[in-house]
């Protein structure tokens, strides 16, 4: 049986806490035992219900740290310094998964060549209502070097990836917690040196929309971004250009331009292709 690892940092999150740990434990495959879970939540010492409320769900899946860190990816080093799955993935408190999200990630892992996988880009707004959606096109390892996606093209969306346990290997685990804002980016630098990112055509899981997270300081997380991104060239350039219009296109266009890369539900053959 594969086992999954998942990690969430949290502080003072009790509005919104509860959505989060429900989307993990109540996963179908969770459910119907197909997958062992390892859910770990790495709290930084909250004052408000946050622990008591991840308490009374009383579930042996949740393992729970909590106590002073230095940020939200201090908390996760050490979240995924324990981490013991075959799969691993992180979601950040107020955003979830969907409710099948797990099944469809082993469908492929235990089937397919991949390592590092992501689903369609969704949101949520602040009442917890799914809002956007859309079907990303390439993330290139170029492309990616240099910052671009996020900057030129639409970010690569943390809460819908997942990736294999040997990645973490390619983690600095005193470097990564330096980060404040862009330690997304440095774990997709990393695993874009050893492999391929592959997307599926599915809704694995969404960002939620709201007042005061950290990531509205756009300008600080780029600058981030800069610091250890490589400089673009004539290369870069011109690949944006073409890029920019596929992502702006529908998704039949990235979907015929994107075979190799994209996984499509076969409904005829009932399995992904």
């Amino acid at each position: 049986m594969d086992k999954i690892s998942i990690v969430t940092p949290c502080y003072n999150a009790e509005k919104y806490i509860m959505e989060t740990v429900q989307s993990v434990i109540t996963q179908t495959a969770v459910e119907s035992g197909r997958v062992e879970l390892e859910y770990i939540i790495c709290d930084g010492g909250s004052t408000d219900r946050t622990i008591e409320l991840i308490n009374s769900v009383n579930s042996g899946f949740i393992k729970i740290i909590s106590e002073p860190d230095a940020g939200m990816y201090h908390a996760l080093s050490k979240g995924f310094q324990l981490a013991t799955g075959d799969i691993c993935a992180y979601i950040n408190a107020g955003d979830y998964y969907s409710r099948h999200a797990f099944d469809v990630v082993l469908d492929l892992f235990e089937t397919k060549p991949v390592k590092w996988l992501t689903g369609l880009n969704v949101s949520y707004n602040d009442r917890s209502q799914f809002v956007s959606s859309f079907l990303p096109f390439k993330y290139r390892k170029n492309l990616l070097g240099c910052g671009y996606y996020g900057m030129k093209l639409p970010f690569l969306q943390q809460e819908s990836t997942f990736w294999s346990r040997e990645l973490n290997a390619l983690i600095d685990y005193d470097f990564w917690p330096t980060f404040k804002y862009a330690g997304d980016y440095y774990l997709w630098r990393r695993f874009s040196e050893v492999t391929e990112l592959m997307i599926v055509d599915a809704y694995l899981g969404g960002f939620r929309f709201h007042k005061g997270q950290l990531s509205e300081n756009l300008e600080a997380y780029f600058a981030e971004m800069r610091s250890i991104g490589t400089k673009p060239g004539i290369k870069e350039f011109i690949t944006l250009q073409f890029d920019r219009l596929i992502w702006m296109g529908d998704g039949k266009v990235k979907k015929r331009l994107n075979r190799d890369g994209l996984f499509r539900y076969n409904h005829q053959l009932q399995q992904w292709e």
